[in-house]
């Protein structure tokens, strides 16, 4: 995908979704289709993610791992992860840098105001995470994650709690050829309790 319809997507688009086989997640995804009324969210069509709504993207893979290819997604179009149910952030496990957990309930409020900092965050370091990417010095990219996690002070941190937000570094997974896919990841974890696998 390029040209106009490639640059709508970069401009439109605010995440990208991201669950573990075997979860349902059916209350964070009525969640998000009620709250994204205006912009969109993008899944791979690898992930086989069995929604239909009008603001929801389903973008060709490049990567037939579909946690892998769903971090190479983000970077393409310059968007968070939003991942649904914290048990489906294990799949990055070996690429994570940096957590921030919590015992804080957050409100509608609060998810959607962090939702957008983990917006910014991408868009903010995506040039410098490349260009460290390119120069392969990764333990200076977790230094990035480890500065940019400032923007998140309104939540409260606890080691006992559950990840909310994280950073993933896909090059501990695999180094693509082309630049555009190696930035680092903000990832938002969208996790609203019962109501779904």
């Amino acid at each position: 995908m390029q040209g106009p319809e490639y640059l709508r997507l970069v401009k439109n688009l605010r995440g990208v979704l991201y669950r573990s086989k075997g979860v349902t997640a059916t209350r964070e995804l009525a969640w998000l289709k009620g709250k994204f009324r205006y912009r969109w969210l993008a899944a791979s069509e690898g992930l086989g993610l069995d929604v239909k709504w009008k603001n929801l993207v389903v973008v060709p893979k490049l990567r037939e791992d579909p946690a892998l290819d769903s971090l190479f997604q983000a970077s393409k179009f310059i968007c968070p992860l939003i991942v649904l149910k914290e048990r489906s952030l294990k799949d990055f496990k070996k690429a994570v840098v940096l957590e921030l957990k919590t015992e804080q309930e957050l409100s509608d409020g609060d998810i959607k105001f962090n939702l957008r900092l983990v917006d910014y965050a991408i868009t903010d370091f995506y040039v410098e995470s490349i260009e460290l990417g390119k120069s392969g010095k990764l333990v200076e990219r977790g230094e990035l994650a480890q500065r940019d996690l400032k923007r998140f002070w309104r939540i409260k941190p606890s080691a006992r709690g559950r990840t909310v937000v994280a950073y993933i570094d896909p090059l501990l997974l695999e180094r693509p050829e082309e630049e555009t896919l190696m930035s680092l990841i903000p990832c938002f974890v969208l996790d609203l309790g019962k109501g779904g696998a």
